[in-house]
């Protein structure tokens, strides 16, 4: 742990050393400058060490402190930006109601994702599957690159800046408890950029810091803040990259394309991005687009080194991702598009007698607005839009009918009938969306935003990032094959949409509708999150059991319930410091006898065992392992050197007996 604080610390002043000669007295431009050269740093020392066979806590230690004094040589006569200014801005920015009760649910809500992220154990099946996983068994080998024994593509061929920056914690800490915290840290960075990016877009600092924080309490974000999924880093990056390719001075550019290039190198919708971003600044610098366009494509180009890799050693650049093609027909691509957004009408966590609590909300932000002087009728209109979220949900289904029958008049039944039992309260880290207030509140900043372009209060550039979160739809619902979690892959549109979100505070009484309605949402998601309940019960009485109460085994199987014996066994059975092998899933288009078997749990919270990848007990044993965990649907045969230690159809555990031959049974 003090090896990743001491390294944690070296990149980070070592990315404000060098933020600060290139922001050249701004501010936002310097900590926008600090979060992307830290994270470049992470991902380009922790190759570089790779590449020697050194991806271990010494030589990333060491690396670390040897770019911190060139740095610290390099910027002595450097100054950071003054940050007098900036303090009672943000002062005078939380005199406002409506933004300091906003600041007093986020401020809670990261406090207790650091808990989530650190306490319990992980347990979403993607990043159980290949996000932590291929960062340990990078670890284990010391190495960032393909892994032995591998038949799941996502463990070598997605791109992997995020995963890298997992691995580095894992390194340097010898735990896998800190990974997570690589998410918590970028939406913290992302809150940052989308109030930059809306100062930059002509905002006020108020009206910049309620974007910021709203982003930050978008439903999909804190629930993904505290895992090891990657979706938060995309939406950082996006807001980073937005803002940057903004400015004016070749320095910004040059952080943009560092910014796109890293993007670009975390997931495949980072190349989504692209295309909006290069809108917003074609619309916004115009006859002066070409330098920023030009950062971005070289931006793209540097970031997709490892699909080059992937070519250069036979795999499909991007990974066969999804593993199917997308259908092109026009009525196949219109029917995504709608029912993506129509899936964006949600309120996470609003189940049963707990919607009671919007009621209560709304009741409280009248009375709020009435003693603060306000009009009856602005009153009304306040506690009128708490509740709307409520609406949202029938409107949702009365849509979605008339678009079923729609397609169904025209002989398209298929591209209406997508996902037609969708929940519109499931509150889940890949599940949901960016809550019903991300949804009224796009539709109003599209209004306000044209109605003071037309009006010349606003740059043309505003309009285009208030409708972003329309575009990522639209080229969501055209690029992508429709499955139930894609909302997550909007975060960059919603991202840079969300930098003009603040502009409700024009009207009082809806600012304050606004900051009551994030605290019930967020305390709902928080409470009714489907794979990582609360525990907590208010009006509703649910079965729900805590994650706080449960054991590792039993909360890593969350997604995977057939795995709990399993899982149980390797916690109880076999010891922590034991080499295993595992037999490795098959992705995509591989029939994973018995389901999916994330590789992840099998290391320990702390990563003390040693897990490989082998199909065959010949290979475990060549691989060294002591205990291998195979699939065999049938009853197995005799493995002379082993012995069976536990047996759970489909699976078999073999321990390592050199005294065990076929006679004596195994």
């Amino acid at each position: 742990m003090l090896g990743l604080l001491v390294a944690s610390a070296a990149i980070l002043a070592t990315g404000s050393l060098a933020g600060a000669r290139l922001a050249r007295g701004s501010a936002s431009t310097w900590a926008l400058a600090a979060f992307v050269l830290a994270f470049a740093e992470v991902v380009l020392l922790s190759l570089a060490t790779s590449a020697l066979g050194a991806f271990s806590r010494w030589p990333l230690l060491l690396g670390a402190l040897a770019v911190l004094a060139a740095t610290a040589a390099a910027t002595r006569r450097d100054r950071p930006p003054p940050l007098r200014p900036v303090f009672p801005a943000l002062r005078d920015a939380v005199r406002e109601p409506a933004i300091a009760a906003v600041a007093v649910v986020a401020a809670a809500a990261v406090a207790y994702s650091v808990a989530l992220a650190v306490i319990p154990a992980p347990n979403d099946e993607d990043a159980l599957s290949y996000h932590l996983a291929r960062a340990a068994l990078w670890t284990q080998q010391e190495r960032i690159g393909s892994i032995d024994g591998a038949l799941d593509t996502r463990l070598d061929a997605f791109a992997p800046n995020a995963e890298i920056a997992m691995a580095f914690t894992m390194a340097l800490s010898g735990s896998g408890r800190y990974a997570t915290l690589v998410q918590l840290l970028c939406a913290l960075a992302a809150a940052v950029a989308v109030a930059a990016l809306a100062r930059r877009l002509g905002l006020g600092t108020r009206e910049s810091v309620l974007g910021g924080l709203l982003f930050l309490t978008a439903p999909v974000v804190l629930l993904q803040a505290s895992t090891a999924l990657t979706d938060v880093v995309v939406g950082a990056l996006v807001a980073t990259a937005a803002a940057l390719l903004l400015g004016r001075t070749r320095a910004e550019l040059v952080l943009a394309a560092v910014a796109v290039a890293l993007l670009v190198g975390t997931k495949l919708t980072g190349i989504l991005s692209l295309p909006g971003l290069a809108l917003l600044v074609v619309v916004a610098r115009r006859r002066a687009a070409v330098a920023p366009l030009v950062a971005l494509a070289a931006g793209s180009l540097a970031g997709c080194y490892w699909y080059a890799l992937n070519v250069l050693q036979g795999r499909d650049a991007f990974g066969r991702i999804g593993g199917e093609r997308v259908d092109s027909d026009l009525f196949a691509a219109a029917g995504r598009v709608i029912r993506l957004a129509l899936a964006a009408f949600e309120t996470p966590g609003a189940i049963g007698l707990d919607r009671v609590l919007y009621v209560v909300a709304a009741v409280g932000v009248a009375v709020v607005c009435l003693r603060r002087g306000c009009r009856t009728g602005a009153a009304a209109v306040g506690a009128g839009a708490v509740l709307l979220p409520l609406a949202l949900i029938p409107v949702d289904h009365l849509l979605l009918r008339a678009s079923q029958k729609g397609f169904a008049a025209i002989g398209e039944s298929d591209a209406g009938f997508l996902d037609p039992e969708r929940s519109a309260t499931k509150a889940s880290p890949i599940f949901s969306w960016y809550g019903a207030l991300g949804t009224l509140l796009t539709a109003l900043a599209i209004v306000i935003a044209v109605r003071a372009v037309r009006r010349r209060e606003l740059p043309a550039a505003a309009a285009v990032a208030a409708a972003a979160p329309v575009l990522w739809i639209v080229l969501l619902g055209i690029g992508v094959p429709y499955w139930e979690w894609n909302g997550r892959y909007a975060i960059g549109g919603f991202a840079i949409g969300a930098a003009l979100w603040g502009l409700v505070l024009r009207w009082p009484a809806l600012g304050l509708a606004t900051a009551a309605v994030v605290a019930v949402t967020t305390l709902l998601a928080f409470v009714h999150q489907h794979d990582r309940p609360s525990g907590l019960r208010l009006l509703e009485p649910t079965g729900e059991r805590s994650l706080w109460t449960e054991p590792d085994w039993r909360l890593q199987a969350t997604d995977n319930p057939h795995l709990i014996a399993l899982y149980r066994f390797f916690e109880e059975h076999v010891p922590l410091d034991a080499p295993v092998a595992v037999e490795p899933e098959v992705w995509p288009g591989g029939a994973n006898i018995g389901g999916n078997l994330p590789a992840f749990p099998f290391f320990g919270r702390d990563l003390t065992r040693t897990v490989r990848l082998a199909s065959s007990p010949d290979a475990a044993r060549a691989a060294g392992a002591e205990w291998t965990l195979l699939r065999r649907p049938d009853e197995p045969r005799c493995e002379p050197g082993w012995r069976r230690a536990f047996r759970y159809e489909p699976w078999t555990v073999l321990r390592r007996d050199v005294t065990a031959t076929c006679n004596g049974g195994a």
